[in-house]
């Protein structure tokens, strides 16, 4: 899928030199928790099985706090600029939402989860459009999955974030603290799909 600036892409061998990359450089895919040394090792270990658990569905994912809980749907998609000289590897964005018994989408999300989508561009090329781009192309997966609306959290000092998300159509819902994260304030905003 490409929105213009960028293009997302299913993890993948082609663009996984240029996710190691940022990985070792201190990058990591989760705003919470640094899990690039872990996923290194995985990789390290066996990177068609690291591809395949970011691909597939099932299985269990660690929380800030150690506990492990059951991964939701989701689909993850990898950004790649494509406005530059040659294709860049500058980030990470995911859907996730739960689904009732009979498989289909509901817009409910588990109190571990601050959000159903959540994104996150390497600082090095942050301020470029990238993340904006990404969400836009995030939400017609969302649109396909039949989710009528999604919720998107940033903390409340996040003034890009904001941004981002009210370029596509988010609407504030409300200021709140989660205390599964600590303390601070974040902001809950909505981008209906339905219309």
């Amino acid at each position: 899928m490409s929105d213009g600036i960028v293009s997302l892409h299913a993890p993948g061998r082609e663009v996984l030199p240029a996710y190691i990359r940022a990985l070792e450089a201190g990058w990591s895919p989760n705003t919470v928790r640094n899990v690039a040394p872990e996923q290194l090792a995985a990789i390290a270990a066996d990177p068609d099985a690291f591809l395949a658990r970011l691909n597939g569905r099932g299985g269990t994912i660690r929380l800030h706090d150690g506990s492990e809980v059951a991964r939701l749907p989701d689909i993850i998609r990898w950004i790649v600029a494509t406005d530059r000289p040659e294709p860049c590897f500058v980030g990470h964005i995911n859907l996730r939402w739960q689904e009732d018994e009979a498989g289909r989408p509901v817009t409910a999300l588990p109190v571990h989860v601050l959000g159903h989508i959540g994104y996150t561009v390497l600082p090095e090329h942050s301020g470029r459009g990238y993340a904006s781009a990404a969400l836009a192309g995030m939400l017609s997966e969302a649109r396909a999955v039949g989710l009528p609306y999604v919720s998107i959290t940033c903390d409340s000092a996040n003034a890009a974030s904001r941004r981002i998300i009210e370029k596509n159509g988010g609407r504030f819902v409300e200021s709140f603290v989660a205390p599964f994260y600590g303390p601070e304030e974040r902001l809950m905003y909505r981008i209906d799909l339905t219309s």
